[in-house]
């Protein structure tokens, strides 16, 4: 399909690029559509404007054959710090100067509205066949994958050009500030090792641990069957899973406020953990991370990403569970569960069960920028072309992700690895947003590698 097709963007994609314009620049830019092939951005009262060619015929598609270049412009004043070069969806070869002006018209010869529209809602995902073993879109299936910029926040990236050009044709006009923050989340999947378990459950568990997982204390897995007794009013503090105050404690030393994700179903009883957010242990543990000042938030069941009336029904019960547990009716974030997540469907069940914000759109096997922002935004359905309630969080990574690929000796790689792409979101003042599991701090070097994250973020943020 050419670039040059003379389709514009329909109304209701304009509507929300114009509300993506006002939440990420200013408030007083005006978009419209001239003519079908060319975007134009205004301010009112002002002879100014900057123009970009639309092809969006090209990206409304799930772009499997869409070429990909690279733009390096001749100065670097255009790019983020550290960034040499730009990745070009949609363009093979892009002309040295990308960027013109004429008077007090700029021209930017790349389409960074369509391309955002195209990464922002995920239209290369929908009617995918691509779906690995827990049907999820697989990274490997993804445009940015296969053309080497999936660690790359390109979306916010080109936005950075488009900043730089709007503040050289209104050098008075004050844009939205940014400033790189991090987002620290935990689903909850197992509160603990030995507690909130039926007891065959416990013996598999303890069964395991003797033979298998053999760098757990065997003091006390001795003691498994007196946690889980104890478990029935608070989890113990024995238990190798209850990590949860020490989380807090070094998000608090950094002023940080943590989300902790509760599963609220069962729709895969072998996937879906062994507690309900009624016992007694939860509600005690969502009382103290609400008092700490942390957020309670639900992490709906394995098959619920295509199931709307049982996700609401676990919306429903959290709901119940925060009131039971003296927590304010406030409103809900959430993940999906082994983020599973299909485009645009699981929106539309989150957005239903009135979900707030998700934080689900990263990729389970290989981290980086799933929808090519570190920045949080309102959800698009570009199967039926309109705005959601549903407010994204892009997941950037999960430990387990990077842990996955390297063994527990080489902490210096994994830091490193963590490292890179705190700096990616770091460069254009994004959210770094990390999922590490309560389970995967009791080992004494995972602890160690997450509070090097921590150290990483407080060096960035000074």
């Amino acid at each position: 399909m050419s670039r040059t097709a003379r389709t514009g963007a329909p109304k209701a994609v304009l509507s929300w690029l114009q509300s993506l314009l006002k939440e990420w620049l200013h408030a007083q830019l005006q978009l419209r559509q001239p003519q079908p092939d060319f975007y134009e951005i205004s301010v009112p009262g002002s002879s100014g404007r900057v123009v970009m060619p639309c092809w969006f015929a090209l990206f409304d598609r799930n772009g499997n054959d869409l070429p990909c270049g690279r733009w390096t412009p001749a100065v670097d004043t255009w790019l983020p710090p550290g960034v040499r070069d730009l990745p070009t969806p949609g363009l093979e070869d892009p002309a040295d100067s990308m960027v013109q002006f004429n008077g007090d018209h700029g021209f930017i010869h790349y389409d960074v509205l369509s391309l955002s529209y195209w990464m922002l809602s995920r239209r290369e995902e929908v009617g995918s066949s691509h779906r690995d073993d827990c049907d999820r879109f697989p990274a490997e299936a993804s445009h940015a994958y296969r053309h080497g910029y999936l660690e790359r926040p390109i979306v916010d990236e080109w936005w950075i050009v488009l900043r730089r050009t709007v503040q050289a044709i209104w050098p008075t006009l004050p844009l939205q500030d940014t400033r790189y923050q991090i987002t620290l989340s935990h689903d909850v999947d197992a509160p603990g090792r030995y507690s909130l378990m039926p007891p065959n459950r416990l013996v598999r568990n303890m069964v395991a641990d003797l033979f298998k997982y053999r760098h757990r204390c065997r003091r006390i897995l001795m003691q498994a069957p007196r946690i889980w007794r104890a478990s029935k009013h608070r989890l113990d503090h024995r238990d190798p899973f209850n990590t949860f105050d020490w989380i807090m404690d070094q998000s608090e030393q950094l002023g940080l406020r943590n989300a902790f994700y509760f599963i609220c179903g069962h729709t895969e009883p072998k996937r879906d953990g062994t507690y309900f957010p009624t016992e007694a242990a939860v509600l005690d543990l969502m009382k103290r991370i609400h008092k700490r000042g942390h957020e309670v938030g639900l992490h709906p069941s394995y098959h619920t990403y295509l199931r709307p009336d049982e996700l609401r029904n676990e919306a429903d019960r959290l709901r119940e569970a925060r009131r039971k547990a003296g927590l304010p009716d406030d409103a809900i974030g959430a993940r999906m569960h082994f983020l599973r997540w299909r485009t645009p469907d699981t929106l539309h069940a989150l957005d239903a069960a009135g979900i707030v914000y998700d934080t689900t759109l990263g990729y389970a096997k290989h981290p980086g920028f799933r929808c090519g922002t570190c920045r949080e935004y309102q959800a698009f359905d570009p199967a039926k072309r309109t705005s959601m309630n549903v407010r994204l969080r892009p997941l950037i990574v999960m430990e387990s992700t990077v842990i996955r690929e390297m063994q527990p000796s080489d902490e210096d790689a994994l830091a490193e690895r963590l490292s890179q792409l705190m700096r990616a979101c770091h460069r254009v003042q994004g959210n770094f947003t990390l999922l590490w599991h309560n389970t995967m701090l009791e080992r004494t070097y995972q602890r160690r590698l997450y509070q090097r994250v921590l150290d990483e973020h407080k060096e960035l943020a000074t």
